[in-house]
């Protein structure tokens, strides 16, 4: 058998399987909102020739924490519930509090925008700043706001951490998020209502 026979039939019976792993992977990236360790991100929106740069600390827990241009609390969450600080945090005040059913809804439009994902692209084992990521990448239509969303992930290979994250918004304003995520392992969030 020829060299060229033999590398044919290994695209032909390696891609259908690849393309479920692709599919596989950037759904699973995209429906992870609870990471596998503390982070910080470092995030960059882009809208209308103006640029923001914030940051944000979140812990697999459900909690999350908004830093403003001196690093100094601005924000938290605790699961659905939303506070914010006037003294950079000695002292938080409810905002908001979602209910069971409303974060229930949130979870089921997550997944149906992932069932629903189109345009998948994957790079398996490709550098990113020295670490081997997965690149995944997906389209969808988020729920309920019908807004076009492309959003890509730089995936650890090994852990599985998310280093890089970028969602691309269409739309009247087209926008676009950049995050730069860094593991925090010691990271804890308070939870204001003890």
């Amino acid at each position: 058998m020829h060299l060229v026979s033999i590398v044919a039939i290994f695209f032909t019976l390696a891609s259908p399987a690849m393309a479920d792993s692709c599919e596989t992977d950037a759904r699973a990236a995209m429906l992870d909102v609870n990471h596998p360790v503390p982070m910080r991100q470092d995030v960059t929106t882009e809208m209308a020739g103006n640029e923001i740069k914030s940051a944000v600390l979140s812990t697999p827990d459900q909690r999350g924490m908004a830093l403003g241009a001196n690093e100094a609390p601005t924000s938290l969450w605790v699961g659905g519930r939303f506070y914010t600080t006037s003294d950079a945090g000695e002292t938080w005040s409810l905002v908001s509090e979602q209910t069971t059913e409303q974060l229930a809804e949130q979870d089921a439009n997550r997944q149906e925008q992932a069932d629903l994902a189109t345009d998948f692209s994957c790079d398996f084992g490709i550098d990113l700043n020295g670490v081997a990521v997965d690149r995944l990448q997906l389209s969808y239509v988020m729920i309920p706001s019908g807004t076009a969303v492309t959003s890509t992930y730089w995936v650890d290979s090994a852990t599985r951490f998310p280093w890089q994250v970028i969602h691309e918004f269409a739309g009247p304003v087209p926008s676009v998020i950049t995050q730069r995520n860094s593991p925090m392992p010691e990271l804890t969030i308070a939870d204001p209502d003890g």
